[in-house]
C-alpha cells in the first residue's frame, strides 16, 4: 500500500504549499511546469513510488492549491528558500529533484544556490530558455494590481486565453492528439485568473534572472539527467540540448523517439524506467 498518493500541506514563510507523497524510501522531489500542477506526475508516482522511493510532488506557489509568495520587495530567488526549507522539512534535507518544462529552471535554480540539498538532477523535457531571445516579460501583472484594470482583467483574460491555451495544450501533447477529458477537466483550470497571473509571474521571474541562472548553471556538480523528446513543439529540443551541454557537461542526455513536449503525460512509462535506473 506504500504508493498510495496521500495530499497534506505546509505554510512556510507565510506561504501554504500543498503536496503529495507516495512511497516510503528515499525522497524524490517533483516540480511541474507551467501551467501545471503536482498532477502532473500522478501517472510515474503510481510506477515508481515504492519502500525505497518516496515521490513528494507539489503544487508550485500561486499554482492550483498553493498560495502565492508575498513579496515585500521583488526576489526572484526566493522560491528557493521555500524549496530549500521544504526539503528540510519533507525530504530529508537532501533529495533529487525532477523537474518537468519550466520545473527544470526551477530545480536548477535550487542547485545553484542550495547545492548541499541536492542529491542530482532530472530534467524532464526541459525549459531552461525561450525559443524566442527577444521576448521580454509581460506588464500585465502589474496592471492587474490596479482596482479598475483588476477587475476588468479578471473578467476578461479567463474568456480570451481559452483559445490560446487549447493551442498550447495541443503542443504540448503532440505528436498525440490532446484527449478530449483531460482538455475538458484542465482547461477550465488553467484559464482561471489566478493561474493565469501565477503563469505570467513564472515567466517574468524567469526572464528576468536568466542570464544570472544561466551563467551559474556551470557551478552545478551534482549529477544530471535529461530527458527530452526529440518532436517538442513547446521549445525547441535542440536549443535546450545545446545549453545543457554547453553550461551542464556532466549532463547524461536521453532522447525519446516520438515525442514531445508532456512527457510525464504522454510518456509516463518510459519516464518511470529511466527515473528508476537513476535513482538506483
Amino acid at each position: 500500500m506504500s504508493h498510495l498518493e496521500q495530499t497534506s500541506a505546509i505554510e512556510i514563510k507565510d506561504t501554504r504549499i500543498s503536496f503529495s507523497e507516495a512511497g516510503k524510501g528515499a525522497p524524490l522531489l517533483l516540480l511541474h511546469g507551467n501551467p501545471g500542477s503536482r498532477k502532473d506526475f500522478s501517472a510515474i508516482s503510481e510506477k515508481i513510488a515504492s519502500d525505497n522511493l518516496r515521490c513528494i510532488f507539489l503544487d508550485r506557489p500561486g499554482h492550483m492549491s498553493s498560495e502565492e509568495i508575498i513579496y515585500d520587495a521583488p526576489d526572484y530567488w526566493l522560491e528557493t528558500e521555500i524549496y530549500a526549507e521544504f526539503i528540510d522539512k519533507k525530504a530529508n534535507g537532501k533529495t533529487w529533484i525532477a523537474g518537468y518544462s519550466m520545473g527544470s529552471f526551477v530545480a536548477g535554480k535550487i542547485a545553484e544556490k542550495y547545492p548541499e540539498k541536492v542529491k542530482g538532477l532530472i530534467l524532464i523535457a526541459p525549459y531552461l530558455l525561450p525559443d524566442n531571445k527577444s521576448e521580454k516579460p509581460s506588464s500585465i501583472p502589474e496592471l492587474a494590481k490596479g482596482a479598475l484594470l483588476g477587475t476588468l482583467l479578471g473578467a476578461l483574460l479567463p474568456i480570451l486565453s481559452q483559445n490560446k491555451m487549447t493551442d498550447h495544450l495541443k503542443k504540448v501533447f503532440h505528436p498525440q492528439a490532446l484527449p478530449e477529458e483531460y482538455l475538458e477537466t484542465w482547461l477550465p483550470r488553467y484559464t482561471r485568473f489566478e493561474t493565469l497571473m501565477a503563469m505570467m509571474n513564472d515567466k517574468n521571474s524567469m526572464l528576468k534572472i536568466l542570464d544570472e541562472v544561466h551563467e551559474k548553471l556551470a557551478e552545478i556538480k551534482c549529477p544530471v539527467h535529461v530527458i527530452i523528446g526529440k518532436e517538442d513543439k513547446v521549445c525547441s529540443s535542440q536549443n535546450q540540448i545545446n545549453l545543457i551541454k554547453e553550461k551542464l557537461s556532466q549532463a547524461e542526455i536521453t532522447e525519446l523517439e516520438n515525442a514531445g513536449h508532456g512527457l510525464p503525460l504522454t510518456h509516463a512509462t518510459e519516464c518511470a524506467d529511466i527515473i528508476r535506473k537513476i535513482i538506483a
